[in-house]
């Protein structure tokens, strides 16, 4: 066997056994436990560059370390291997991504919304919605490597145009079907405005994923994400959960649970609410870390009141991550193995956009309603690509520190950077915030709590 060494995609975490420690390679996800005595063995032959016997314990240790890449020959550039698959994940990527813009419009009035700022009276109008239709098409006919059709409803709120979706849903799916193409549909909604109809004309389209938000139980959610006129929305939006579940639109919630200061403590009331009901293994949990975004000009970072009263530090913000994670696990919830920060989106693939109400061509959600980031219209035809998005080469330098993160990282989120350093093309490094948390759920997946 040839000269091995330490994948650069390693890190390490704590096992509650003092004698062992947890090893993981963040691009493989390959996962090992391991004894001191068996690391210091191991460590001991990678400076030596001496392997032992064949017929050793140690060897086949070792052995089965290389074929799980935690372990990797000593020559091998694991940078440049990286970026080639990366490139590789780009190019193979077969799935055309759309996010409709149907409104910007929301009937919440939610302290902490990232869409501040932005004009929030349009809407998408039948006439935009059928060159949508006619701009998929001709994409489709130029792009034939596209094996499927994937349409995610996007907001403001959706629902609060009904019409449109109902519109375009089965024009899109009809493409589709026609070009031999598979169709999915996924919906962001804040999940007040579902009802049965809505959701059996979704199911009809391949309705595959489906994400609502719940900030907390009762009134702890009711005090974040309010109605416009002042009312609460936990009660709708919870019978709406389980009519989705119940009348088996969907095999899956995705639920988003943003948190901070104002509500963590109180989320797992929100996690016995759900376990009381016995449906935890039809909820996938998302926890969002509520963090700073554009309001006022054009990439300006603005004082923001809501974050200076309950935003969380880096530091506090793994922990009660973690924490979180293991009060939704003892409940009998499914958690993450890893905590993704940015590899991959809507913004870095090939073949995707964002549609605004008006038709505009945009790469990331995250800058819809905000302007400067339109690389094109339906109304004309154009590719998907936005060589503001196609520079990469923050990539390098997110290597260059030989840091172990970059495949569950990818350099950060190109929003992120934007509102932090004004620049798409940065580096967002929140290698601190990633490692605590991704050490945590290791330890919590792998051990238990």
């Amino acid at each position: 066997m040839e000269d091995l060494k330490w994948s650069r995609f390693i890190f390490w975490a704590e096992s509650k056994n003092k004698n062992k420690t947890i090893v993981r390679n963040t691009l493989t996800t390959a996962t090992v436990r391991m004894t001191n005595e068996v690391k210091a063995k191991i460590d001991l032959v990678i400076e030596r560059g001496e392997m032992p016997e064949e017929h050793s314990e140690t060897f086949r240790y070792i052995k089965k370390l290389a074929e799980t890449e935690i372990l990797v020959p000593a020559a091998l550039n694991e940078e440049e291997k990286y970026l080639q698959l990366f490139k590789k994940a780009r190019d193979e990527d077969k799935t055309f991504s759309i996010y409709l813009v149907l409104t910007t419009d929301c009937q919440f009035a939610c302290s902490y919304c990232f869409e501040r700022g932005i004009d929030r009276t349009k809407f998408m109008s039948l006439e935009t919605a059928q060159k949508i239709v006619d701009w998929c098409s001709a994409y489709l006919d130029r792009n034939r490597e596209c094996a499927k059709l994937r349409i995610i409803l996007y907001g403001g709120e959706p629902l609060l145009n009904k019409e449109t979706i109902q519109f375009i849903l089965p024009r899109l799916y009809n493409i589709a079907q026609n070009k031999g193409l598979e169709f999915e549909t996924g919906i962001l909604t804040n999940g007040e405005l579902l009802d049965i109809d809505m959701l059996s004309f979704l199911q009809k389209h391949n309705l595959d994923r489906l994400q609502i938000t719940l900030d907390g139980y009762g009134i702890d959610h009711d005090l974040r994400r309010m109605r416009k006129d002042g009312g609460g929305t936990f009660e709708k939006i919870s019978e709406n959960i389980m009519l989705a579940l119940n009348g088996d639109f969907i095999q899956k919630i995705n639920l988003r649970i943003n948190f901070d200061r104002q509500n963590v403590d109180a989320i797992p009331k929100l996690l016995d609410f759900f376990a009381e009901n016995g449906i935890q293994k039809k909820i996938e949990l998302s926890l969002g870390i509520i963090a700073p975004t554009i309001c006022g000009d054009l990439g300006q970072r603005t004082s923001d009141d809501y974050l200076e009263k309950f935003g969380l530090n880096l530091d506090e913000s793994a922990d009660k991550f973690v924490w979180l994670s293991r009060e939704a696990k003892l409940r009998g919830f499914g958690i993450s193995q890893e905590f993704l920060v940015g590899p991959w989106c809507t913004a870095r693939a090939i073949h995707s956009a964002t549609i605004e109400t008006g038709g505009s061509l945009m790469k990331c959600i995250s800058t819809v309603g905000r302007e400067g980031f339109s690389f094109g219209n339906v109304f004309s035809y154009c590719d998907t690509i936005d060589e503001r998005f196609e520079d990469f080469s923050y990539l390098h330098e997110c290597l260059s520190k030989k840091c172990p993160f970059v495949p569950i990282c990818g350099g950060g989120c190109r929003f992120d950077a934007y509102v932090t350093t004004g620049d798409i093309s940065k580096p967002y490094c929140r290698r601190k915030l990633v490692e605590k948390i991704n050490k945590g759920l290791v330890q919590l997946s792998f051990e238990g709590c």
